[in-house]
């Protein structure tokens, strides 16, 4: 829905930023479809996932396009599910490192992010489908379960 404060947003609300770009590559004005979709370092973060998955596929820069491209109609439901959640959980990883680079000084780290999104969609997984029953370690080590 683009209601996220990303800076193009908060410049067009009348609050006075430094700057606009984007805080991972300092290139582009962030807006929503930069932060997420277009962004290099947020399409190294994609690509992480995209390899774990042994997949090939063309993101969307826009994000209720780019959600729909993740039903996989080779995956069954409860996968597609799963695939969801992971899509939802790059998400929230890419805006809680965005905001822990800009108020934390944190450093900008794809892999962290990936990681972290790993983490935060098994344990999603493990809540939303309890008879689940692998460990972490062999979701991130499997492809897709």
């Amino acid at each position: 829905m683009d209601k996220l404060p990303t800076k193009a947003k908060l410049i067009v609300k009348g609050i006075l930023l430094q700057q606009s770009l984007c805080e991972f590559c300092l290139e582009c004005e962030e807006t929503v479809k930069h932060l997420f979709f277009s962004c290099r370092v947020a399409q190294k973060i994609w690509n992480m996932c995209y390899k774990w998955l042994g997949l090939s596929t063309v993101s969307h820069v826009k994000a209720t396009i780019n959600f729909q491209h993740f039903f996989l109609l080779n995956l069954n439901k409860r996968q597609n599910i799963v695939w969801h959640g992971m899509w939802l959980a790059i998400i929230r990883e890419i805006w809680k490192h965005r905001n822990e680079v800009i108020f934390k000084q944190s450093k900008v780290d794809p892999t962290v992010v990936f990681a972290l999104a790993q983490v935060m969609a098994w344990v999603w997984m493990k809540h939303k489908i309890p008879s689940v029953k692998f460990l972490y370690s062999d979701w991130c080590l499997s492809k897709y379960t």
